[in-house]
């Protein structure tokens, strides 16, 4: 069902009152005045004689007169207007003299006698010749209105407006404000209903809002000028002839259709938007405002792009000097160099774009993009392909770590899959060593005993290697004892170490407490696997050194030993996944724990660092300094004071 406000039979019909309910408005306001006038409304009511209207129609017939008599008319023919049965009106002119000029058939009973004076300074006498003189002299006229009014002239038209008002009286406030109450509710509802049709909820522009604001506006403007010169030729008070009725009431008929049309479009505009747009004066300024800001762009450009600008500047300048002192049309020359030197420095400006851009990029910065705007084609063109190299190469990226992330995930897959049949592998194992197996199966037995938790390790790093890389480890990151955490660490270690006839010392600031911002947990591992690694590659009676350092923002653990084998390989390379120090390492180890420990590093905002002199091994961790953690209150002695 369509809405109200969509409904184009009510809109008509509302746009028909609105009409008719101003014009009825207006006309009842103006007969309550007019009826005020004539003592309609008080108990002292004036015969149409005795009203303003009576008395300006006769002021609008004498003045005629005097006017006709001075233009040249001749006095029979200006009686004979006025003669019985043509007007009520009658009258006698007497000149500046006094003299009886002209005097038309008086009415056989008269209802108004009246006079008027009017001046002139050009004078006409009672033998028709013309004299002009400094000062004005008078005409006299000496009106007669008949009673009662038989003939159908002016006074005929006022006296039926006034019988009709005296016949109204008071109904004209009821008429006054019931069309008021019409017209503001139909008014209302046209600008609820301006823009919508149909069963669309979105404005729709008709023919007069498509039309450019600014031009409708004058058109607007040009049309009410001329109504409003028809309204002021036309409602000379007391002069109400037919024609000139007429001409007020079409007038203001044309002047209220104007008012509704530019209220009705002004709505539809405004709840549209952008009401600014549909203007011409809009895309003029628009046009204007985009050359200046373009100018000024391009000097700002210019400016901040002063490194190969300003050679093209002082080329300007010379050639403008030689110019200038070469030729008579100094002016245009210089106007026109002054546009050169704009374009040229638009040139370099951009130029030093790309430059700019080319920089970044191989700095590394992917996410830097050539503004192209207010380029030339060529350099537009060449901006767009460094955009485009970027975007390529982040693309290439992104296609590198899903690619990673991809073989990170199958490495923990395959790895998982691995662990079901190899625990199922190491638990038949342990059941036939207790067979107690003589001979060589015994052998082969512990060969199967020491390979299986050797695969097992290996896939246990394995999850642990994917899950430190891609990010998969909860850590919580707290203010940290790390002397104690690393003598702990040590302390666990004690008898493997022994077993390897290996000693750890540890060095630590004497009398001070070191704390790190790090996962106790996750460092934990990291110590461990650095000493797992020392134990099983350190050449046997030597020493693992463990250096506790900090400064104002950092803590260093340096961990140092001498390894048994030559190591032979890069440090950085050594740090990659399955890659030992040394071929020979072909018993133990899965390549996977340094790679580890960098990655758990990481995910506590450290750094993990390796180094080789010669035979000696170091490692090093950086992490954040910790502030001293604030001291908790004791429950007891709290609820000892309370």
């Amino acid at each position: 069902m369509t809405k109200v406000t969509h409904n184009l039979g009510i809109k008509v019909t509302c746009i028909f009152l609105v009409m008719i309910t101003g014009i009825t408005a207006f006309f009842s306001i103006v007969g309550i005045l007019f009826a005020g006038e004539s003592g309609i409304f008080s108990d002292q009511k004036k015969s149409y004689y005795d009203t303003p209207w009576c008395e300006n129609t006769t002021y609008s017939y004498s003045d005629n007169v005097v006017r006709w008599y001075i233009d040249g008319a001749e006095p029979e023919e200006i009686a004979s207007i006025f003669s019985n049965g043509k007007t009520n009106f009658a009258f006698e002119l007497y000149d500046y003299n006094g003299n009886l000029v002209i005097k038309s058939e008086l009415p056989e009973k008269i209802g108004l006698t009246t006079s008027y004076s009017f001046y002139y300074n050009d004078a006409r006498d009672i033998s028709g010749e013309y004299t002009y003189f400094d000062n004005a002299v008078a005409y006299t006229v000496v009106g007669y209105v008949a009673d009662p009014l038989s003939a159908p002239d002016n006074y005929w038209l006022s006296y039926r407006l006034y019988n009709l008002t005296m016949s109204l009286g008071y109904w004209l406030f009821l008429i006054a404000l019931v069309s008021l109450f019409i017209l503001a509710a139909s008014f209302i509802y046209l600008l609820c209903a301006a823009g919508h049709r149909g069963e669309s909820e979105e404005i729709i522009l008709n023919v007069q809002d498509r039309i450019p604001l600014d031009i409708y506006l004058l058109l607007w403007f040009g049309i009410m000028s001329l109504t409003m010169g028809i309204l002021s030729g036309g409602a000379y008070y007391g002069d109400l002839d037919v024609s000139r009725m007429m001409a007020v009431f079409f007038g203001f008929f044309i002047l209220e259709a104007l008012l509704l049309a530019l209220i009705m479009t002004m709505s539809t505009r405004l709840k549209k938007g952008g009401w600014w747009r549909n203007a011409l004066s809009y895309y003029v300024v628009k046009f204007l405002w985009q050359v200046c800001k373009a100018i000024l762009s391009t000097i700002g450009d210019a400016i901040h792009a002063l490194p190969s600008t300003w050679k093209v500047a002082v080329g300007w300048l010379v050639v403008s000097s030689i110019y200038l002192t070469s030729t008579y049309a100094a002016g245009v020359v210089m106007i026109l160099n002054f546009v050169l030197l704009i374009v040229f420095c638009s040139i370099a400006a951009q130029w030093q774009k790309l430059s700019r851009a080319s920089k970044q990029l191989s700095a590394g910065n992917l996410e830097y993009k050539v503004d192209t705007k207010r380029m030339f084609r060529s350099f537009r063109q060449h901006g767009e392909d460094l955009n485009n190299i970027s975007e390529g190469i982040a693309i290439a990226l992104n296609q590198k770590m899903k690619s990673e992330r991809l073989r990170t995930e199958l490495i923990t897959n395959v790895s998982h899959d691995i662990k079901t049949p190899l625990t199922s592998i190491i638990n038949y194992v342990d059941l036939l060593k207790k067979e107690e197996l003589t001979g060589q199966a015994s052998v082969y037995i512990e060969v199967l005993d020491r390979q299986s938790r050797r695969l097992k390790k290996l896939t246990e790093d394995l999850v642990e290697a994917s899950k430190a890389s891609t990010g998969n480890i909860h850590c919580s990151l707290a203010c940290t004892d790390i002397v104690e955490l690393v003598q702990q660490a040590v302390g666990e270690y004690e008898e493997k170490l022994a077993a390897s006839q290996l000693e750890a010392v540890i060095n630590a600031p004497e009398n001070e407490i070191v704390y790190g911002l790090v996962d106790g947990n996750l460092m934990w591992r990291v110590l461990s696997n650095l000493l797992s690694n020392a134990c099983k590659y350190s050449q046997p009676n030597t020493r693992v050194y463990i250096q506790i350092k900090q400064n104002a923002d950092l803590v260093f653990i340096t961990v140092k030993n001498i390894s048994r084998d030559q190591l032979n390989i890069d440090p950085d390379e050594l740090m990659e996944r399955f890659v030992r120090g040394d071929s020979s390492r072909s018993t133990e180890g899965s390549g996977l724990g340094l790679n580890i420990a960098r990655s758990l590093v990481e995910l506590q905002k450290g750094k993990f660092f390796l180094s080789i002199d010669g035979d000696l091994f170091k490692a090093q961790i950086r992490f954040a300094r910790a502030s001293l953690p604030e001291a908790q209150p004791n429950p007891e002695e709290t609820t000892a004071e309370n």
